[in-house]
């Protein structure tokens, strides 16, 4: 029992590191679930939130190891990060685009969001489980 509980209490460190971030990175974020549980022999790390306008990450992971439960949330987090960089970098050559061929920008710039995902990316990356 004393190891499950020192592995949940893990769980709960690396989970209070992340909503940290989100809260530091992301001005108006929204947490709407944050859950670390150990049920049925097997650990459970769950977070959904809105980062920015229309963009969300959700992380549902289960493992009966807690190393392995937060090593694949910190990587499914990761995936979910670079894909929302990619994104981001692509309105930014848009924009750049926009700004060269008509003069002009049609959207704002993504820099300032950007620059707050690869911020979250640092900390999310200097995790050790």
């Amino acid at each position: 029992m004393a190891k499950i509980t020192n592995d949940l209490k893990r769980i709960q460190r690396i989970s209070s590191v992340i909503t940290r971030a989100i809260e530091k990175c992301f001005s108006n974020a929204e947490i709407s679930c944050l859950l670390c549980k150990f049920e049925y022999e097997e650990f459970t790390f769950e977070l959904s939130s809105t980062v920015f306008d229309y963009t969300d990450i959700n992380i549902d992971v289960s493992d009966k190891s807690s190393e392995k439960c937060m090593s694949r949330s910190i990587k499914e987090l990761l995936g979910q990060t670079n894909k929302i960089i990619k994104e981001l970098e692509g309105d930014e050559k848009e924009l750049r685009r926009d700004l060269k061929e008509y003069g002009q920008a049609f959207s704002e710039s993504p820099a300032v969001i950007l620059s707050s995902v690869q911020m979250f990316k640092q900390i999310i990356e200097s995790i050790k489980v």
